[in-house]
């Protein structure tokens, strides 16, 4: 059931930011992508069924993860109108991947 309810939040949130970029509201959708919405009941579920110790190490990802979304965001707008649609939006998430992999083995050779 709890699979269910947050797949529905999420749905919702996606459905609103839709909604507004088709009425044209592009920067109230834009900023709206980066409201801890989705993180805060995720960081609500973890807490609750894993502890803090575990919220605490995927707060601290989720910060770290600010560096390759803001290099994937940059992709993607040095390459909208240059290239199709389709591979700015590729090339970002593959830039994103390559980047966070790098995060994420740096991080877990830390501890």
């Amino acid at each position: 059931m709890d699979i269910a309810i947050k797949a529905i939040l999420g749905g919702a949130l996606i459905a609103v930011l839709l909604t507004l970029a088709r009425r044209g509201h592009y920067i109230l959708a834009g900023l709206l992508v980066s409201v801890p919405a989705v993180s805060l009941y995720t960081w609500w579920w973890i807490g609750q069924e894993q502890g803090s110790q575990a919220l605490r190490v995927a707060v601290r990802a989720a910060m770290w993860s600010a560096i390759p979304w803001v290099i994937y965001l940059g992709v993607v707008y040095a390459l909208t109108g240059r290239a199709p649609l389709w591979l700015t939006l590729v090339l970002g998430v593959v830039t994103y991947l390559i980047v966070a992999a790098i995060f994420l083995l740096v991080m877990e050779s830390r501890g």
